[in-house]
Order: C-alpha cells, then sequence, then structure tokens
C-alpha cells in the first residue's frame, strides 16, 4: 500500500516453535496444529504436517497422525517471500541500559503479522544485535515517530506498565483535509467524544462513537496549500490512548488526517484497496501516498533513574513544504 525503497532480504524464513503440554498428550499432530494456529484448518494442517517443513523434537517419523507427548516440542517453518526492510530509514533517538527510542517510519510494522515479518521493528532490533530489545507500545503501520523500546527484557514490564497508564505524554503532528478553514494558526479545541468498534461497519477494526472515554487536544500550527488541496497542520497531545483515536476524533470534524485510507476515504476504498494495494486508480484518489500522522514527541519516567525522558522525532518529508 506504499511504495518503499529499501534492501531486498532474499531469504525468509518464520519458524513457530510450539511446546506440548499434559492438555495435548496423545493428540494427533494435524489435530493440535489446527487448535494452535488461528485460521488453520484440520485439512490444511493434515497438509503441512504431510508436505511441510515441520518437526517434533525428540525426533521422529511425521505424519499427519503423529501422536504427541507430553513435553514435545513442535517446530514449524515456513518459507516466505522476500521482502524489502526499511532499516537505513530507522534511527535512534535516544539510548542507555534500559531504553531505546527509535524513529520508526512510515510504512514500516512494530510486530510482524501473517504477511509481513522481516520489514519490523522487532526484527530490525534483532538485525542491529539488540537481542533483547523489544518494543513496548505500538505506531500503526503508515504513522512515523518517536517508539520507545526496552532495552533489556528486565525493563520491558515497567515500561509497559507505564504505557497501561498515563505516565507517557505524547504528542503528535497531524495534516488534516481541512478546505472550509475550520482550523486557524493558534486556534485550540478538546475534543471529548467517547469511542468504541462501529457496529454500523463491517470492519472489525474500525473505531467510532462509543462508550470508552476519549479526550484529545489541538492546537492549529498552520497551514498549507498545494498538490494534496487545503491542508492544517495540527499539534495533537492524547489525554486517553484510544485505538485510532487521534483518525477518529479529527474525522468527526470533519478534518481527517490526510491519506487516511479509512476515515478520509471509507470503508469501500479501504477494502478495495486492501484487496488491490497496487492500483493506480485507487492511489490516485489519496491526497497523500500515506495517512500524514506522525508520532513528533514523547516524554516518559525513566525505569531506572526515576526523572523524564524527553524526545523529539524530526518531522518526515511530507511535513517538507513550507506552510504560510
Amino acid at each position: 500500500m506504499m511504495a518503499v525503497d529499501g534492501r531486498l532480504i532474499e531469504e525468509n524464513i518464520r519458524e513457530r516453535r510450539f511446546e506440548v503440554d499434559h492438555n495435548f498428550d496423545g493428540w494427533r499432530l494435524d489435530k493440535f496444529l489446527a487448535n494452535r494456529i488461528d485460521g488453520m484448518s484440520r485439512s490444511l494442517a493434515g497438509r503441512v504436517a504431510k508436505g511441510g517443513d515441520v518437526e517434533v523434537i525428540p525426533r521422529r517419523k511425521i505424519k499427519a497422525g503423529t501422536r504427541l507427548r507430553n513435553e514435545d516440542l513442535v517446530i514449524l517453518r515456513e518459507e516466505l517471500p522476500p521482502e524489502v526492510v526499511q532499516d537505513d530509514e530507522v534511527s535512534i533517538l535516544y539510548e542507555d541500559e534500559a531504553m531505546l527510542v527509535l524513529y520508526k517510519p512510515a510504512g514500516m510494522l512494530v510486530h510482524e503479522t501473517a504477511t509481513v515479518r522481516l520489514n519490523t521493528i522487532t526484527h530490525y532490533l534483532e538485525r542491529q544485535g539488540f537481542d533483547e530489545a523489544e518494543p513496548v507500545h505500538r505506531l500503526d503501520r503508515e504513522t512515523s515517530g518517536a517508539l520507545v523500546c526496552a532495552r533489556e527484557h528486565q525493563f520491558a514490564a515497567p515500561l509497559c506498565e507505564l504505557f497501561a497508564g498515563d505516565d507517557p505524554h505524547k504528542v503528535y503532528r497531524a495534516l488534516v483535509v481541512d478546505p472550509s478553514g475550520k482550523w486557524s494558526p493558534g486556534q485550540t479545541m478538546k475534543i471529548d467524544i467517547p469511542l468504541g468498534f462501529d457496529d454500523d461497519s463491517d470492519l472489525p477494526h474500525k473505531v467510532w462513537r462509543g462508550e470508552l472515554e476519549a479526550q484529545t487536544r489541538v492546537e492549529a500550527l498552520g497551514r498549507r496549500q498545494g498538490e494534496a488541496g487545503e491542508l492544517a497542520d495540527l499539534k495533537v497531545t492524547i489525554e486517553t490512548g484510544r485505538q485510532h483515536q487521534i483518525r477518529v476524533h479529527l474525522a468527526m470534524q470533519d478534518t481527517p488526517v490526510a491519506g487516511d485510507k479509512l476515515y478520509e476515504m471509507g470503508d469501500e476504498f479501504f477494502k478495495n484497496i486492501c484487496d488491490h494495494p497496487e492500483d493506480e486508480m485507487l492511489l490516485s484518489k489519496l491526497r497523500l501516498p500515506r495517512q500524514a500522522l506522525h508520532a513528533w514527541r514523547i516524554s516518559i519516567t525513566h525505569p531506572l533513574k526515576e526523572h523524564r525522558i524527553e524526545v523529539q522525532a524530526p518531522l518526515p518529508q511530507i511535513w517538507s513544504a513550507k506552510l504560510p
């Protein structure tokens, strides 16, 4: 869904390990795989067991009906297509013995999915030799900016606890569609609209009005006019951390984030471009090649030093045009 200019990695093998506990003692291998892997049918599991790269430790002959025993280890390897990775676009904004703050580029995922494995922050950290580092929160694929990671395993839990509460102070920048001039420079607004999943949409992750408290503070910094139309540059501070909160609250003001394939363009467009991400006709309808949302500043209490760390992520290319 985005053009990515990076390094191609040819070898891409996903390895998954499943420990067999007493609950699965005596199960057939095909039934076990179907139970442990979301979306895998019993018939597909049987074909994988018969012809796939599957290993059971202690080692023995593999077939669909192989009986598993308590404390067995099942290893499933899957060869995936080569991937282009954006490692050259990632940078370290802050580093000490407990924390890393990375610049995550738009287009890169935080964690791997069924279709993307290597172009992720988790695998970037491995490639850079940070063997114990792990992200402690997430940013959407198309959102760029500051991402906090634990430097070692022992710091992951305390940092995750901070993000589960209200400790981190997060400030974003957003370019929004604003042809009517709703956001004049210097204007401020607090958006206090509860959110929840949209029952009127068949997209399971779409958010709209609901029952979960959500507050967003907005300050208009400037305006720009160009090929993307009339846009407003906003500074956005979130007081709660609901899914898609900024994108939904701004869309509710009839000023969606420019390039937002869902909340600017709607359900049908989103489904179509997910099915046909390279379709030139669909891509031509977007104001920007990706949603113009950027995790700009973050401050958080350091898990060891007990003072606050403040980091700012430089604005990406789409902000480079001078705002009047």
